[in-house]
């Protein structure tokens, strides 16, 4: 591409975005950081020297900041930048005047957040490239650049999304409801099942992780509603009011909860009169009394 990209950051969305460009065939030529010690197997990885976060915006075209949500506005307004030069953060939350002192000095700004969990620390570049395929890339940015990020998100694989300025926090938090906020549930089914069947919570999720992952399978082929099981999709009140009888406690409240959650879906596939008992049992389960 003929662009001189620089990474700030040697956590895991840099090491991801870095060794997957190398992958594709659009290395990274600069990395900076903070700390030349923490970066110095993302360094080894993509065969670069470790350089100060100024002296790797200086030497870059485009300038990734890799750095957690409060760090991008202090390290933006500590660097040197210039007209020519796009700047980019990999933040889902942060809105783009995080970016104000780049854009004050005349460079343009956008954000790239891949829509996709990191957990390896230093993967290979192969396992790097497979986080990206067929995820969603969020891509906020003004013409041209946005084509260019565009390009560059379908090199890696990926689809991009186009984000509005303003909705970043409320876009982000859908992201984490389809991430961590699904761990919650799991977690109570664990423990449930454990008590139920006397095991450990681990041997208990080891049962249940099949039937998780053939629900995101479901919802991925059939959408929300038609994943929908057990007795909100068909209607059985009897059952429901049994389930929320056996729980205690937080956890009886927090199964309610997610039940009441899932009424929308279940109206979306139950007629009026067969959805009206489940939203009276739930009710008495809010109020005993």
């Amino acid at each position: 591409m003929g662009t001189r990209i620089a990474l700030l950051g040697a956590g895991r969305t840099a090491a991801h975005l870095g060794l997957a460009l190398a992958a594709v065939g659009q290395p990274v030529q600069v990395l900076g950081a903070r700390d030349a010690d923490k970066a110095r197997p993302l360094a080894a990885a993509l065969g670069l020297p470790v350089l100060s976060p100024a002296a790797a915006a200086a030497a870059a075209d485009w300038v990734f900041l890799c750095v957690r949500d409060a760090a991008i506005e202090p390290l933006c307004a500590q660097l040197p930048w210039r007209a020519s030069q796009l700047v980019l953060h990999c933040s889902g939350a942060t809105e783009l005047n995080a970016l104000d002192a780049a854009r004050l000095a005349g460079a343009a700004v956008a954000g790239f957040h891949p829509l996709q969990l990191m957990a390896d620390p230093l993967p290979s570049s192969a396992e790097a490239l497979r986080a990206f395929e067929g995820i969603r890339i969020g891509i906020e940015a003004e013409s041209p650049w946005r084509t260019e990020l565009d390009a560059l998100a379908l090199a890696l694989g990926a689809t991009p999304l186009h984000l509005q300025a303003g909705q970043r926090a409320r876009y982000h938090a859908a992201a984490n409801a389809a991430a961590s906020a699904l761990l919650a549930p799991l977690d109570l089914a664990a423990r449930q099942a454990a008590q139920a069947l006397s095991c450990s919570t681990e041997q208990a999720w080891e049962a249940l992780a099949p039937l998780a992952e053939g629900t995101l399978r479901a919802a991925r082929a059939r959408g929300l509603a038609g994943a929908l099981s057990g007795p909100l999709a068909r209607g059985d009140a009897a059952v429901l009011a049994a389930h929320l009888q056996a729980l205690q406690g937080r956890d009886a409240e927090l199964y309610r909860s997610l039940m009441q959650a899932l009424l929308p879906l279940a109206a979306q596939r139950l007629e009026p009169d067969a959805l009206e008992p489940l939203i009276r049992v739930l009710d008495r389960a809010a109020d005993p009394s």
